[in-house]
């Protein structure tokens, strides 16, 4: 593979693909962020519990999401990640709809996000693959990272639309002669992002790794023609390790690549149906390490503790003092998407395993941090501003490797025999330990504090370091197919 790979060496087509892509990631972020400042006023509009309201909104999203995801492998292998993607922007439409206009109360709004729940779910795979699919080896990493930031801005977008609810008291805003609750614009706003996705995305190729991997390998060569333009020509170059007789990557690489592990197909002379895999190869020995390590990254991406930030800042900040829990959620915001930026630059320089360790050992001293501060005997002011500076640092931390990597990992490491049973599996189980977090958090903190209830995040941190550093291989700047070999063989 070249190592002076630079972004101007291909063109405009493969950047518009990726970036339309990546809107998917945006209204993931948008969707995850968009309650957390307006739902008590929700509940005063539409006359329900907050508490017993706050549960099921939150859990009717994530229940969502474990379906979305846990379906959307089959659907990408069936019809290939961006006409996917593209055909999950009606769930998105529906649950916006819903959730802005709804006459059903409580009830009405959790139907609309649990379709929105359906739609970040399966976004949250078919994004990662597709950019993971069209990207150059040289590059994969930041134009992957992408995902994770694009989630990031789609959060902060929905913590800056909860502006107008910053002191605490409910807003409107005049439609003719209606007055219609600040929230519903709000929740409305998701509409945007689909419809421009829907648009752009139209006009993108297909992965070329899908088409191959389904036979259609002419339309392969055209959709890398579009995507890679003049690079295009090296995916003529094998794709089998050593096949120079020097046997490593550095070598004459192609610049996108199948990610089989029976190497590269030639002109769809494979066809899926003798490469397919099913359920049960998921716990065969052959695919051990690579299951272990598809698994255990997200599910340490919950243990880490972020969402009991993403989803709780405002009571977080409030109950530690902070004047301004909305001010609070909006620079949270702001920290994660500049630590996931970082992470974009750092991602194919540094490496996916040295980022990781960094970033949950950080994480691990950040709650130390808050915990500590809770104990202490300082002022509510002290207290909270230590609590402030802690969270933007911790979140800072998780943008810089836990959130980007796992969703670039998977896709780099999974055989395409399993990669849509295994990658709907184990995005399945990060939105499980996420709905788990979701709804324990608040009991934690009613009986523990917030002290107490982040100690058990820090044990969690130290154990990703530990998993992290004895399973991680590298895979900066590799070809898929050699880090495939890599954990098949070792």
């Amino acid at each position: 593979m070249r190592h002076d790979v630079r972004f101007s060496d291909f063109p405009f087509s493969l950047y518009a693909a990726v970036g339309a892509a990546l809107l998917g990631s945006l209204q993931f972020g948008f969707h995850l962020g968009v309650m957390n400042t307006p739902l008590q006023f929700i509940a005063e509009d539409l006359r329900f519990s907050l508490e017993k309201g706050s549960a099921l909104v939150t859990s009717a999203l994530l229940v969502g999401a474990a379906v979305g995801s846990l379906v959307a492998g089959q659907a990408a292998d069936k019809f290939g990640p961006k006409q996917s993607l593209l055909f999950n922007n009606l769930l998105f439409v529906v649950g916006s709809s819903l959730t802005s206009t709804t006459p059903l109360g409580l009830y009405g709004m959790a139907t609309g996000r649990l379709l929105s729940g359906l739609a970040c779910g399966a976004a949250s795979l078919y994004v990662p693959r597709y950019v993971s699919e069209v990207a150059p080896p040289g590059i994969r990493g930041t134009l992957s990272t992408g995902s994770q930031v694009m989630v990031t801005v789609g959060a902060l977008l929905a913590y800056c639309l909860g502006w107008p609810y910053a002191k605490e008291r409910a807003s409107y805003i005049s439609i003719g002669s209606l007055d219609v609750a600040w929230w519903r614009i709000m929740l409305g706003m998701g509409l945007v992002p689909a419809i421009i996705q829907m648009l752009g995305l139209s006009a993108c190729p297909e992965s070329p790794v899908w088409l191959e991997w389904v036979g259609r390998g002419p339309e392969a060569q055209k959709a890398q023609q579009k995507l890679l333009g003049a690079a295009a020509g090296a995916v003529d170059s094998s794709n089998t390790p050593g096949a120079n007789g020097r046997g490593d990557e550095e070598a004459t690489q192609p610049l996108t690549e199948r990610s089989s592990d029976s190497g590269s197909l030639s002109n769809g002379e494979q066809g899926k149906d003798e490469q397919a895999g099913t359920w049960g190869d998921l716990l065969s020995t052959r695919y051990r390490r690579i299951m272990l390590l598809a698994a255990g990254l997200p599910l340490f991406q919950q243990g880490s503790g972020i969402n009991t930030v993403i989803y709780y800042s405002s009571q977080v900040f409030r109950d530690a003092g902070l004047k301004s829990p909305v001010a609070g959620s909006v620079a949270m915001g702001a920290s994660n998407v500049v630590g996931t930026l970082l992470a974009a630059v750092l991602m194919d320089r540094i490496g996916r395993r040295p980022l990781l360790l960094f970033s949950h050992s950080a994480m691990a001293i950040c709650l130390l941090t808050m915990s500590a501060a809770q104990f202490s005997p300082a002022s509510m002011e002290v207290e909270g501003m230590i609590t402030l500076c802690a969270i933007l640092t911790y979140v800072f931390s998780f943008a810089l490797g836990v959130g980007p990597i796992p969703w670039v990992y998977l896709p780099e490491i999974l055989p395409d025999r399993i990669k849509g049973r295994a990658q709907a599996a184990c995005t399945s189980l990060n939105w499980i330990a996420n709905l788990m977090v979701g709804l324990s958090f608040p009991a934690m903190l009613s009986a523990l504090g917030i002290g107490g209830a982040y100690l058990l995040y820090v044990a969690l941190n130290v154990a990703a370091v530990t998993f992290a550093a004895s399973y991680m291989v590298e895979t900066k700047q590799r070809s898929l197919a050699h880090i495939k070999k890599e954990l098949i063989d070792s």
